[in-house]
């Protein structure tokens, strides 16, 4: 028989899903070259329809629906991973057109993407006991992130990145509870899979070995799974790289994975520390403060169990799991600086501001992170937070005065590609109206501003401040809602 909170958790689901769709549904094509042009040719050649993953040729057909008389020119384009394709592949089995199949991907993505609600209210109920009503509310704002609803109107691999993150989050402390074959099979494949949808999804497969190897240290019993699992990640790692060097053959494209390294002595020598504090303060604004709280979070509960055991870290379902995040996240975060150095021709053309505030390759773990900080806000208030009002209130301050500083560092940069950036949306799209220092200002303290009010709120009333955080991420939906369909 179906429960009451079946039906609350499968509504809630349904809604964000509708929500996904309605941002998507008047795309017929294709329109982010080379990005989706790359996965979707792909995705094409997986299906059976084309003999080989002719780039030109696809964009032919789509120019038909995008009224591009001349397509973009394909010689050089990047190389992407085939995961994302292959998950949508048999939609161009199924489709009769291009631009049914392209709404499709659509739909998919939707469904795809709102799974991460019903991922993230598993993972904090099994890693911490919390009543049912607070896990969806976490997991529901969590799912409103702007950023989240917008990529589903994108045939890119963010859709797969994202859920598929946390997953293996859900899946390893599955694997620390029940040590069995099937779970750490599981979460071994998905951990590795995360490569195969982008090169920087490497980190998740990193950090999946590492917390394997510290398992099997921790529970002499469990070294065997563990065997089975790395051994798991290793194979499709190696399998994966073989299959995207021949698809980058295919398609006359050039493959990412290994320019990283090459980049990395041109990248410490351009403003290095300038582009971390950015994306780092990125995560920070359009998380309103959650990512910061997260880290908190993870970093008290590390200090808590670490001092009574070291090695009960990998073991502990909850601090295994967060191992597994700052290990995968923390290499995330630094491949993508790397792999956006600045020798590269698009950056160099004008002064860019979102290369600083970079937030589209960190938002893939950005979830785990606000829900955490949503658990560490709960543990705050339920100890009695009016006795942290001092010291929140003037690390609030402490942030205001860097990222001042930090403004005043690059207020002459220009804010271009905002596809990148969605999170401080519509307060980037305020700042072209506004223009100059001014402009480029709302987009640093505007969130700021809201930040602090949340704030306030949760010194008194936890719900009252769920719903703000939910309410202002809503109403950031609804402006990209109508932004992208005009």
């Amino acid at each position: 028989m179906l429960t009451k909170n079946f039906y609350i958790l499968s509504t809630l689901y349904l809604l964000l899903t509708g929500f996904h769709v309605a941002v998507s549904w008047h795309h017929d094509a294709a329109y982010i070259t080379p990005d989706e042009i790359s996965y979707l040719t792909q995705a094409r050649y997986f299906s059976g329809k084309d003999t080989s993953p002719d780039v030109e040729s696809f964009q032919k057909r789509d120019s038909e629906l995008t009224g591009k008389k001349t397509p973009p020119k394909t010689e050089k384009w990047p190389y992407y991973h085939f995961g994302y394709s292959l998950l949508v592949s048999p939609i161009y089995w199924l489709a009769n057109t291009q631009g049914t199949a392209y709404k499709g991907i659509m739909v998919f993505n939707s469904f795809l993407l709102s799974t991460l609600f019903l991922i993230i209210f598993f993972w904090v109920r099994l890693i911490q006991e919390i009543d049912f009503k607070t896990a969806a509310v976490i997991a529901f704002i969590v799912s409103l992130y702007p950023p989240y609803i917008i990529h589903a109107h994108i045939g890119w691999s963010e859709n797969a990145l994202i859920p598929g993150f946390a997953l293996t989050c859900l899946l390893l402390a599955r694997h620390i509870k029940v040590g069995s074959i099937t779970a750490v099979v599981l979460f071994a494949l998905t951990a590795g899979f995360q490569y195969t949808i982008h090169p920087r999804g490497i980190a998740s497969a990193i950090a999946a070995i590492v917390c394997l190897i510290g398992l099997s240290i921790a529970k002499k019993d469990r070294w065997q799974t563990s065997l089975i699992g790395i051994s798991i990640v290793l194979g499709i790692i190696i399998a994966t790289k073989m299959v995207a060097n021949d698809m980058a053959i295919l398609m006359k494209a050039v493959a990412q994975g290994g320019r990283i390294l090459l980049r990395l002595s041109s990248t410490i020598e351009n403003e290095l520390l300038t582009t971390i504090s950015g994306n780092f303060l990125y995560l920070v604004l359009s998380s309103l403060g959650l990512f910061l709280l997260g880290i908190t979070e993870g970093g008290r509960k590390i200090i808590d169990k670490g001092t009574k055991n070291l090695s009960y870290l990998f073991s502990d379902i909850y601090t295994g799991s967060l191992i597994y995040i700052f290990i995968a996240s923390t290499l995330t975060f630094g491949s993508g600086i790397i792999f956006l150095g600045r020798t590269e021709a698009w950056h160099n053309s004008a002064q860019r501001m979102d290369f600083f505030l970079y937030g589209r390759y960190n938002e893939v773990f950005l979830s785990v992170y606000m829900a955490l900080g949503l658990l560490g806000a709960c543990y705050l208030y339920e100890k009695g937070i009016h006795n942290y009002t001092k010291r929140l209130n003037t690390s609030f301050l402490i942030i205001v005065f860097l990222s001042f500083a930090y403004f005043l560092r690059i207020s002459d940069l220009h804010y271009l590609r905002s596809m990148h950036s969605y999170g401080l949306f519509p307060w980037y799209y305020m700042s072209f109206a506004i223009g100059g220092r001014l402009g480029n200002a709302v987009i640093f303290f505007a969130p700021l501003l809201w930040s602090w009010l949340i704030l306030q709120l949760f010194l008194k009333n936890k719900m009252k401040a769920f719903a703000a955080l939910g309410i202002y991420f809503f109403l950031l939906d609804l402006s990209l809602t109508i932004y992208v369909n005009n």
